[in-house]
């Protein structure tokens, strides 16, 4: 998110941290955007949201070393170790590859390979991505509710004091 989001069900302006550091400034174009906002939506609070995972990020799998994949390929290598053989060929650490003066190809071409051959661990990631997203969205709406009643209740207090 570069922009700025009105979300009025929660009465908020929600912004990126990004954005916001740059809001944050005087005189900034994002801090221009923010006043502007705020001279709209006069009682809605800025808040600070987390990025959302994009495609991109579901597909980086951060956390996935050679040492994982060594381990997950041999725990789910067949008996003839062909996955193994394989990875050790990719990694330019074979015979072959020695007599070749073969070089170990780029960890990306490495993971993607391994991903494709072991396609379960890009569904367990996509499925841990989706839990994630699924208890930070319940914890904003939990606290947007929070602020909601606290909100609620002051002005609730405030008007009590007024009718005395």
């Amino acid at each position: 998110m570069n922009t700025i989001t009105i979300n009025t069900n929660a009465n908020t302006i929600e912004v990126s941290k990004k954005f916001a550091a740059k809001a944050f400034r005087y005189g900034t174009e994002e801090y221009k955007m923010l006043r502007d906002a705020r001279a709209d939506y006069p009682g809605f609070k800025v808040v600070e949201v987390a990025r959302k995972a994009t495609k991109s990020m579901k597909n980086s799998f951060k956390g996935l070393p050679y040492e994982y994949m060594e381990a997950y390929i041999l725990a789910h290598d067949d008996g003839e170790q062909t996955k193994m053989k394989t990875y050790l060929n990719m990694r330019g650490e074979t015979e072959e590859a020695e007599a070749a003066c073969a070089c170990s190809q780029s960890y990306m071409e490495i993971k993607e390979w391994f991903l494709t051959s072991y396609s379960e661990i890009a569904k367990f990631h996509e499925e841990r991505i989706a839990v994630i997203e699924a208890a930070q969205q319940k914890r904003a709406e939990e606290r947007a509710d929070r602020e909601r009643k606290q909100k609620e209740a002051r002005r609730n207090k405030l008007l009590s004091h007024k009718m005395n």
